[in-house]
């Protein structure tokens, strides 16, 4: 049998060339093209998915949170995660009166998304505007702000330790809101003491006290558990009361147990913030006079031995109605008008120790807030005398710190004596290729939404 055994010639060969490159030349185009259409999705995606990140985070956490939220870099060093910046507004409501709103502004660069399989990093910004609505009409939420503020000692939540005494309606007034004088009002006449009789009025003169706020880990039932305590103390040097009637001791109120408060994934949730709302008992040399009592300072106590990271509270309760004269706390003695008058009286003077940890980064765990005068607040009066505050490391018990390095190690910031905020935030988030000046660049993506606090 003869085979056949003739090949392309060169011409046919240069034609199938052509007509392959013809043919194969668009489609590599398309593929190209296709290429860089499902890259700018990805990329469009996974800054999406950054923004939606970025939002959740910021729905669920408080701003004071947010504000001193921290990062922890392999080497143990803490950094706060955004770099913010306030803006503050005074507007006129539709009631006449002035109220200030504050914009705040959340930067965070070099953020990574690690949802993604090749990492990219984005900067990301994050605004929020208690002004304007997300439509980007005016006065709608400044108009529901100014009628709905939210006061400070309303706060509560699942992630939120709360202990709020009771507000006397006159202060050093011998009142059944304070445990201690449950128990001595009811010992008035004790049945061992014959011929005499002392009161509650006896032991609250020269009365020292102490308040403990413990904040630890425990072990319960095979669980760590974060538990925070408060206990009260009391100790009067007056001679008329019995020695074995002298001191007094609360039990210890527990104010906050995650060993049964769990999230979505069953796991306890994390201790966040503590709140320490107490009445004080104030010492004015004057009012001393007309209640016949002397008041030592008032000691505060913080225990954070177990170095957790929460922001810490420390808030003095002083006026329930500033618009009525008979619900403002504190006697004191006008000698103009020769009355016992309403009024939060300059004298008062605390102690307060922290007993914590201090970290790599020469800072303790906690952060600390208070409205306690620390000399701070230029211009503020009726604060009473400037705080003694104590910071004791809990692993070196003999270092002492200045009040400077005490201020600056615990990231003590003042708080306003009554402090009021918006309640209702536009939240704009904008993620922004990384290295981007945002007030010159587009962002990659740009989404709206509200944040209710």
């Amino acid at each position: 049998m003869k085979k056949d055994n003739k090949g392309f010639s060169l011409l046919e060969l240069m034609i199938a060339v052509v007509i392959l490159a013809i043919i194969i030349v668009p489609m590599l185009r398309g593929f190209v093209s296709s290429y860089r259409v499902n890259a700018k999705s990805r990329h469009l995606m996974r800054a999406t998915t950054l923004a939606q990140d970025e939002m959740e985070i910021f729905e669920k956490e408080k701003i004071e949170d947010l504000l001193v939220m921290e990062d922890t870099d392999a080497a143990g060093n803490k950094t706060l995660r955004y770099d913010s910046t306030t803006t503050s507004m005074t507007k006129t409501g539709a009631d006449g009166k002035e109220r200030e709103h504050i914009t705040y502004q959340f930067k965070r660069e070099g953020v990574i998304n690690d949802r993604a399989d090749d990492r990219e990093m984005f900067d990301v910004v994050v605004t929020l505007d208690p002004t304007v609505a997300p439509d980007g009409s005016t006065g709608v939420y400044e108009a529901e702000n100014t009628k709905d503020l939210l006061v400070m000692n309303t706060v509560s939540g699942v992630d939120s330790a709360t202990y709020i005494q009771r507000i006397r309606n006159e202060v050093n007034a011998n009142g059944a809101d304070e445990e201690v004088y449950k128990l001595y009002y009811a010992r008035q006449l004790p049945d061992n003491i014959t011929g005499a009789n002392w009161t509650a009025g006896m032991f609250a003169q020269e009365l020292d006290r102490k308040i403990t706020l413990k904040i630890e880990q425990e072990n319960q039932a095979g669980v760590m558990t974060t538990v925070v305590k408060v206990r009260y103390d009391y100790k009067t040097g007056y001679n008329n009361v019995p020695a074995e009637y002298r001191e007094y001791t609360t039990k210890d109120k527990i104010i906050f147990n995650n060993a049964q408060t769990l999230d979505d994934e069953g796991n306890p949730i994390e201790l966040k913030s503590v709140y320490l709302y107490y009445a004080p008992r104030y010492n004015d040399t004057a009012m001393e006079a007309v209640m016949h009592e002397k008041v030592s300072p008032d000691e505060i106590i913080i225990e954070n031995k177990d170095k957790l990271p929460v922001n810490i509270y420390i808030i003095r309760q002083n006026i329930l109605d500033p618009a009525d004269e008979t619900k403002k706390l504190g006697v004191y003695w006008d000698e103009t008008t020769k009355t016992t008058a309403y009024k939060v009286p300059n004298g008062y003077d605390v102690n307060v120790t922290i007993n914590e940890g201090i970290g790599a980064d020469n800072m303790t765990y906690g952060r600390y807030f208070t409205n306690l005068n620390l000399g701070l607040q230029p211009g503020i009066t009726g604060m009473g005398n400037e705080a003694n505050i104590t910071l004791k490391d809990c692993d070196s018990p003999g270092m002492t710190f200045s009040k400077d390095e005490t201020l600056k190690r615990t990231g003590l910031k003042a708080l306003d004596a009554t402090e009021a905020k918006d309640r209702i935030y536009t939240m704009e988030t904008a993620v922004y290729e990384h290295g981007a000046d945002p007030d010159t660049s587009d962002p990659v993506v740009r989404l709206t939404g509200t944040k209710i606090e």
